[in-house]
């Protein structure tokens, strides 16, 4: 079986070369494991950002961990008022109440695995960005405040992408 994507209730299978779910700009959202399927426990997903394309401006969450997994190429995390590097096989934990953001800011595309503890449906904040970007109303400071407080995500000031 050559599928790009198998799901049934005892496992999923979701190939390298799947589509992507969401597409906002230059960042691409592949689920490798959907909340709904997991019973909100945990939120999977392989984040494609292309070069110099901003990812996620300064902000926190009240309930979700979320966690990185660089895979290929170089993904800027921005922490505690400074910029880190993260290359293939790093790895960061940012805990709930901390202040982030993430960019590739580099020549190269970067891929790596974003997860939330619990999901809390994060797919759907991915598919409302990837509608505001079709829209291009990303810069719409309303509606992007909107989509990201349903979704935990409260927006903070300062970090350019």
């Amino acid at each position: 079986m050559s599928l790009e994507r198998w799901e049934d209730a005892m496992a999923t299978i979701v190939r390298n070369d799947a589509k992507p779910d969401a597409v906002i700009g230059g960042m691409r959202v592949t689920y490798l494991a959907r909340g709904d399927a997991t019973a909100d426990a945990i939120g999977i997903y392989r984040i494609t950002m292309d070069p110099r394309t901003p990812g996620a401006g300064l902000h926190r969450h009240a309930r979700l961990t979320e966690k990185f997994a660089v895979e290929a190429g170089a993904l800027i995390l921005h922490l505690d008022g400074t910029d880190i590097d993260l290359g293939p096989g790093d790895f960061a934990l940012v805990r709930p109440g901390t202040p982030h953001a993430f960019a590739n800011r580099g020549d190269e595309p970067v891929r790596f695995t974003l997860s939330f503890a619990p999901a809390l449906a994060r797919e759907g904040f991915f598919e409302g960005l990837a509608d505001l970007a079709a829209a291009g109303r990303l810069s719409e400071a309303e509606a992007m405040e909107d989509l990201m407080l349903r979704y935990d995500q409260e927006p903070l000031a300062g970090f350019d992408g």
